[in-house]
């Protein structure tokens, strides 16, 4: 029979399942289990539940991972840049090394040994700044009343982390990103001969 939820029923209970579970197959036998004992009720994710919140969600992730990628692409073009000019403007330098006896892999290993010691040093750098700022917005506790900023926030409450997984991926990313954009600076300071260096001055 209907129940008067303000006296006191519950329309809706959040089950929280081990981690490892797989939440599919314990949804399947936690609603077997519902129709055995002729409950009337059902099961559903959460992110079922939802409904369009869930979706508008994933949409926001999937812009921010996208803006994320557009960052890294300019961060390329910029290092590429940065770097192919420094090749440039040591051109002499290069050359007589070159003329000298050094061989193009020398060449190769100073640049890449120059470009890992910059990335290393700067994104450390980085990642200590990023993990200060997470600590700092914690222990701001932002909060909001607005429906969208809390869909944000993940609740009432701002509560950025930054777990040993995100800065594993975070240097993963920045290794991809530093070899990528080293290859053609690289190419460039190959291709520099005594001759080069000789007309430059």
């Amino acid at each position: 029979k209907p129940v008067d939820v303000d006296a006191g029923a519950y329309n809706m209970v959040l089950v929280f399942f081990k981690p490892g579970v797989n939440s599919d197959l314990a949804l399947k036998n936690l609603n077997k289990a519902l129709s055995g004992a002729k409950l009337d009720v059902r099961a559903i994710s959460w992110k079922k539940a939802i409904g369009q919140l869930g979706n508008m969600a994933a949409l926001i992730k999937t812009a921010l991972f996208v803006f994320v990628m557009f960052l890294f692409f300019v961060a390329i073009i910029i290092i590429v840049n940065t770097l192919s000019m420094a090749a440039l403007e040591r051109t002499s330098e290069i050359g007589m090394m070159r003329a000298v006896g050094a061989r193009k892999s020398f060449i190769s290993r100073m640049f890449l040994g120059e470009t890992a010691m910059l990335s290393v040093v700067f994104g450390g750098i980085g990642i200590f700044m990023g993990f200060i700022t997470v600590k700092i917005l914690t222990l701001s506790h932002i909060t909001s009343d607005n429906d969208m900023i809390q869909l944000l926030f993940g609740g009432d409450t701002f509560r950025p982390f930054l777990s040993a997984g995100d800065i594993v991926l975070v240097i993963i990313q920045l290794t991809i990103v530093t070899g990528i954009a080293v290859l053609y600076p690289v190419k460039v300071a190959r291709s520099i001969t005594p001759l080069d260096a000789i007309s430059r001055d």
